[in-house]
């Protein structure tokens, strides 16, 4: 009977370590990103997961609460270190999904959370971040420096990549009244510009994980996941409720301060964030080791994507391309600043039966995108919009400088340079 008891002792004790051990592998697997450089998941099993982590995490946990229990009452079952070892793997793969993402990236979307600066102040914040730069070892002035831009009610606001990384949700004023925030996402080099509300209710954005090399965030309030291409709930898809999408632009520093003098710069260097050294290193740890590893190095730097999560290429363009991805409702289009320049720097195209205005401006290294409900041929036009019909409204969907593998792995139908 004694050697009866022993067996079913030790099989208590395995069945629940193992359950533990299975539990946090799927929380670490499925919600910590970085997992996925060594095994992925389905979207569908990611969700799932997301879902049910609570209940996980509660079985998680007292699995392995009831396998240490077993163990300290019977402590010849297991060597002290070999348990000890398997209860940090546990626990950290389940901080890992559950806690780490929200400590990594912390959002700044309410107002007063982000700083913003002059144009005249920013160069001496912009110069700590030359060493940044993603294409090439550093920039030679800080003028050259990529932002992103949107215009606000309260004038126009330009983000630096760098700063958006780690936080990938900050703050854009308001539009027509309505709050409006900046969403990023480094994998992808992409920023879209949304009102954080669906179905009419207000959205508190956090981040998630990144699924296929794009950013998923999250709703605190419903608990919702929010894929950043669709601006839609991913329970919902791609032909979900969307909130609102705003116009935004790149351009260089120096042509943003020259065409937005009284613009805002959003400036977000490491010691802004916390007088707490042990934070200041963990932000340092995250954003200039982990995320710029992640994004400059494996992203910018090879020849495939950072995160092996895409399998099926389309040879149109190369993998790596840069692109301005463009749609007007279910027609999608992606073109190349080479291409929209050898054609004179502008186009009159039709997207999604809509006529439209396609602008590289040169002298600011700008392409912009413009309805055109005129019913003429454009032939001259500026960054404004203002053209020799009048002035146009800009196209909220343009996304550029975008990666061409993952703007066509989201819109398989895309057409590419389309005249």
């Amino acid at each position: 009977m004694a050697l009866s008891a022993l067996k079913i002792t030790k099989l208590s004790f395995w069945l629940l370590m193992i359950a533990a051990q299975v539990g946090g592998f799927f929380l670490f697997k499925d919600l910590a990103d970085i997992s996925q450089w060594l095994v992925q998941s389905s979207r569908e099993f990611t969700m799932f997961i997301w879902y049910n982590r609570w209940l996980i995490t509660v079985l998680t946990l007292l699995a392995l609460f009831g396998s240490v229990l077993i163990w300290f009452k019977n402590r010849h079952i297991m060597p002290r270190g070999l348990v000890i070892g398997l209860v940090f793997i546990c626990l950290f793969n389940g901080y890992s999904g559950m806690l780490n993402t929200l400590l990594m990236f912390r959002p700044q979307q309410f107002d007063g959370q982000a700083l913003f600066v002059s144009v005249e102040e920013a160069p001496k914040f912009l110069q700590q971040m030359k060493h940044a730069a993603y294409e090439k070892p550093e920039f030679d002035s800080v003028d050259e420096i990529e932002m992103l831009v949107l215009e606000s009610d309260d004038g126009a606001r330009a983000y630096a990549d760098y700063y958006l990384l780690q936080p990938h949700i900050v703050d854009g004023g308001e539009i027509g009244g309505k709050p409006v925030v900046m969403t990023y996402c480094g994998l992808t080099n992409m920023g879209i510009a949304y009102t954080p509300e669906l179905k009419g209710e207000p959205l508190e954005l956090k981040v998630m994980t990144q699924l296929r090399n794009n950013l998923v965030m999250w709703d605190m309030n419903s608990g919702e996941p929010i894929q950043q291409f669709w601006g839609a709930a991913e329970r919902d898809g791609e032909q979900g409720t969307r909130m609102t999408e705003w116009p935004t632009l790149r351009m260089p520093f120096g042509a943003f301060k020259q065409l937005y003098p009284d613009g805002q710069v959003f400036i977000n260097n490491i010691e802004q964030q916390s007088d707490n050294a042990l934070v200041r290193l963990f932000d340092t740890v995250v954003r200039d080791g982990m995320m710029l590893m992640a994004v400059k190095t494996l992203q910018w730097q090879s020849d495939q994507p950072a995160f092996p999560t895409i399998h099926e290429f389309d040879d149109r363009l190369p993998i790596k391309q840069m692109v301005y991805g463009i749609n007007v409702g279910n027609d999608y289009v992606a073109y190349t600043k080479d291409f929209v320049s050898e054609q004179g720097g502008l186009l009159n195209i039709v997207i999604g039966e809509r006529d439209v205005i396609l602008y590289y401006a040169a002298q600011h290294d700008s392409l912009v995108a413009f309805y055109n409900d005129s019913g003429q041929v454009i032939s001259q036009i500026d960054i404004f919009g203002n053209s020799n019909a009048g002035t146009m409204a800009r196209v909220e969907t343009l996304k550029s400088r975008i990666f061409w593998f993952i703007w066509r792995d989201f819109y398989r139908q895309t057409d590419v340079n389309r005249l």
